[in-house]
């Protein structure tokens, strides 16, 4: 079983080879984060851990996909852009840091208005999104020929564009079960068979989506609000705690059936 530092060092040697030699480096750290489920950070910094069979395979396939040119973005279904990270997929242009000088500049024009504006071919909405999120006064209209960018697109915008408001209460029903978990579930509850996988998996510790609203809370929730979020009952005390962190006090409420169902916070 290699390391992952000797993984590391085997893909080098083959993106070398491939469509784009100079990026290999690059390309082979963050397809192999990726594919662990980690920070590159912490991948360099411990090249002497196992990598294991599966996440070894899952790596092979993206090296060699990216061997041949396709590119990181599409094959990790994400790209930065203006701080915020946008789904990706070959239904639309990936987002360009050159691009986040129009963004710049149509926020200079902007100077804090209310207006309304409109983003034509708006692909993944990145322009669209980074304005919205940056401009909360503006009304932004984002269009385009291609029916499938606009599904892209829109999916960004719901993701993206923030509460521009403080509210009295946050209720969050947000998908929270692990790969393994619904696989588990599927069995006991025929319908988690038939629903949509993004309605109920969030990474690889069911969190993703909850860690990321529980960041937002404290710009968006109002002095004596309150938070309550659904969850699977093994992870209540893990969110509790991550609520405690960004200040806010927190308590387990349990369902009919005695599990520890939701966690309530309040600021």
């Amino acid at each position: 079983m290699p390391t992952w530092g000797e993984a590391r060092a085997a893909a080098i040697a083959k993106l070398r080879d491939g469509a784009d030699p100079q990026t290999a480096a690059l390309d082979a750290d963050v397809l192999l984060a990726f594919a662990l489920g980690v920070e590159k950070e912490q991948l360099l910094a411990h090249p002497e851990r196992a990598l294991a069979t599966e996440a070894g395979a899952r790596f092979d396939a993206l090296v060699e996909r990216r061997r041949t040119g396709e590119p990181v973005a599409y094959l990790r279904g994400f790209k930065e852009f203006y701080g915020l990270r946008f789904d990706v997929d070959p239904r639309v242009l990936i987002p360009r840091p050159e691009t986040e000088t129009l963004v710049e500049e149509a926020r200079r024009v902007i100077a804090g208005r209310a207006l309304t504006i409109v983003d034509v071919g708006t692909g993944s909405g990145a322009i669209a999104c980074a304005i919205a999120a940056s401009e909360p006064g503006v009304r932004l209209i984002a269009t385009d020929v291609s029916a499938d960018a606009l599904v892209v697109a829109s999916a960004n915008a719901r993701s993206l564009a923030p509460v521009t408001e403080r509210v009295a209460i946050v209720c969050a029903n947000l998908p929270y079960l692990r790969e393994d978990t619904l696989a588990h579930l599927a069995g006991e509850r025929t319908s988690l068979a038939f629903e949509p996988r993004a309605a109920v998996i969030a990474g690889r510790d069911g969190l993703d989506l909850i860690r990321r609203a529980i960041a937002d809370l404290p710009r968006v929730l109002a002095p004596g609000g309150a938070a309550l979020f659904e969850c699977d009952p093994p992870q209540a005390g893990e969110i509790a705690e991550l609520l405690r962190a960004r200040g806010l006090a927190s308590h387990i409420v349990r369902d009919l059936a005695g599990a520890e169902r939701v966690v309530a916070a309040s600021s």
